[in-house]
């Protein structure tokens, strides 16, 4: 796991998602923005926090395609009830 500094969270994301390096520039200028305006270091911590979860998840492939499919599962739904022995 990289230190969880846009740095080294960049770098991450360029080793496992060059893709999305976009969309990580777009998200860090969003929050040093609003942190400039709220006087507040909460819009930095939820853009490293965000990242870093997106690292997290992402350096482990399968992993990360078995959470979007699950992701998708739960996004259609199927209307039906739940049978686990939890219900019931």
């Amino acid at each position: 796991m990289p230190e969880l500094t846009p740095d080294a969270l960049r770098a991450a994301v360029a080793r496992i998602a060059p893709s999305r390096i976009p969309a990580l520039t777009q998200h860090l200028f969003e929050a040093t923005t609003n942190a400039q305006q709220t006087q507040s270091l909460a819009p930095l911590r939820a853009f490293v926090h965000s990242w870093a979860v997106f690292v997290a998840i992402e350096r482990h492939p399968e992993r990360a395609a078995r959470l979007r499919d699950l992701e998708r599962l739960v996004k259609a739904g199927t209307g039906g009830g739940c049978d686990g022995p939890w219900y019931g």
